[in-house]
């Protein structure tokens, strides 16, 4: 038997953390977000969706970028630090090694191992709330985590990226063990519909 929530509760996990960079007034600026995620993958689409008055979304609509910076569990006091303070009165692009990659007004956090530079394709706003979809331009990876006994691989795993994961009873988390592999699980239950 299931109850109703005493108030109706987005309860959709994980919540991935990342640190959303713009260029505000000339200097890079991060902001920890947790509402985030992928709109597809061909072509590239994700989102960030921040409160209206984030310092952030100032150089994200000046220049139409963004980028989304993948932090790892060793950042996280730097990460939280990022969403306690506003960028309009701490320097925060001092916590990180700043680069910019094809985008001029994209900075993003070296100390990150996975980086997205995106362009805005659509922004809108819905109550308190300012959503940027954006296109992703170029995706930086660390090296360390593409190299396996000296060849590339396809993707990093997440065992490999140790992204912060954050959840509504207000913890950080950690990712968990591999149970299985995409579009392989329910083969057996194709094979004998």
């Amino acid at each position: 038997m299931k109850i109703i929530w005493n108030k109706p509760l987005p309860l959709v996990y994980p919540v991935p953390i990342v640190l959303a960079g713009a260029l505000v007034y000339g200097k890079p600026n991060y902001a920890t977000i947790g509402d985030t995620g992928l709109m597809g993958i061909s072509p590239p689409l994700v989102f960030i969706s921040s409160h209206v008055n984030h310092h952030t979304n100032i150089g994200i609509l000046e220049h139409h970028t963004y980028s989304i910076n993948i932090p790892g569990t060793d950042l996280l006091e730097k990460v939280d630090y990022c969403g306690i303070v506003s960028g309009a009165e701490v320097d925060k692009s001092a916590l990180f090694t700043n680069f910019f990659g094809e985008l001029e007004t994209v900075p993003m956090i070296a100390e990150c191992p996975v980086n997205l530079e995106c362009r805005v394709v659509k922004e809108f706003k819905i109550q308190h709330r300012q959503v940027f979809i954006g296109e992703v331009i170029a995706t930086h990876i660390e090296e360390r985590i593409l190299l396996a006994n000296g060849q590339r691989k396809v993707l990093p795993t997440l065992d490999e990226l140790d992204p912060i994961i954050y959840a509504l009873d207000n913890h950080y988390y950690r990712i968990g063990e591999q149970i299985g592999v995409g579009y392989q699980e329910g083969q057996f239950l194709l094979e004998n519909e």
